[in-house]
């Protein structure tokens, strides 16, 4: 693994790490995280991008790591191991059109590795540094709701419904969904917060790249700020699972309470996996 890592400075801003911070969500919540006077780190697969961030955003930290190898991953980890943190995010993903595109080995290794391999390596990392560090630092007791350390993913809307016929993404962003569930439950004792974040779409530039440069035309697409609006709210208030907007959360939730039979029928007529 290229570490590109710069010299973190010793001062008392809070710090946050946000793995998949170097484009779209994760690098709106990055840079909102520093205007709100955080020290930031973020990590990233693309060096292209990673030198974009060290000559536009020079005081936050970077790291390329490619996360599909869990060695490099593992690596990661351990050079950020010692460096207290408070909050981490979660933010990589990876996404295939099954309805356009065969779903062809390679693809299926990408999400599943970065959409849940990763994601649970990473957050078993984190989970254990933080119990770590109020350990040390005996605050386990002392936190206010504002100081509480905290672990959050960014999965998708898409992971909330109940439909055997979903596809690898959206099946892996449940099985993310119901991680964080348990993490939440785990480390209430530690008074860590846990938070998972399912939106609907959000334009940002992977999301148009999709969409041949437009993604304006997906039912209830969100601006970035709104997204980052959204985000920061739900850590504020703790909510366990953040489903927005909420036009999509009433929709998905609608077809939750749908019969098994009625809603395989409704979504097997529009979704990629036949039954």
């Amino acid at each position: 693994m290229k570490n590109l890592a710069k010299g973190i400075t010793k001062n008392h801003a809070p710090h946050i790490i946000i793995v998949g911070g170097t484009s779209g969500i994760g690098l709106a919540l990055a840079l909102h995280h520093q205007m709100l006077g955080w020290q930031v780190s973020v990590v990233g697969s693309s060096a292209v991008k990673i030198a974009d961030i060290n000559s536009l955003h020079p005081a936050i930290v970077t790291y390329v790591c490619d996360l599909t190898d869990p060695n490099q991953t593992q690596t990661l980890l351990d050079n950020l191991s010692g460096i207290p943190f408070q909050r981490l995010i979660y933010s990589a993903g990876s996404y295939t059109n099954e309805r356009i595109h065969h779903l062809n080995q390679a693809d299926s290794d990408q999400m599943l590795v970065i959409n849940l391999q990763a994601f649970e390596q990473v957050f078993r990392w984190a989970s254990s540094q933080l119990k770590q560090q109020l350990k040390q630092s005996c605050q386990a007791l002392d936190m206010t709701k504002g100081d509480r350390p905290s672990l959050i993913c960014i999965a998708s809307i898409a992971g909330t419904i109940d439909y055997p016929y979903a596809s690898l993404y959206a099946k892996s962003k449940r099985a993310m969904i119901a991680t964080a569930s348990a993490y939440r439950a785990a480390l209430i004792p530690y008074n860590i917060q846990v938070n998972c974040i399912a939106s609907g779409y959000i334009n940002t530039q992977a999301l148009r790249d999709l969409n041949d440069g437009d993604a304006s035309h997906k039912p209830f697409i969100m601006s970035t700020q709104a997204a980052v609006d959204h985000i920061m709210q739900a850590i504020d208030d703790n909510i366990e699972l953040a489903i927005f907007p909420r036009s999509m959360r009433y929709i998905t939730s609608a077809l939750n309470y749908l019969p098994k039979p009625v809603l395989n029928w409704i979504l097997g007529s529009k979704l990629d996996k036949a039954k």
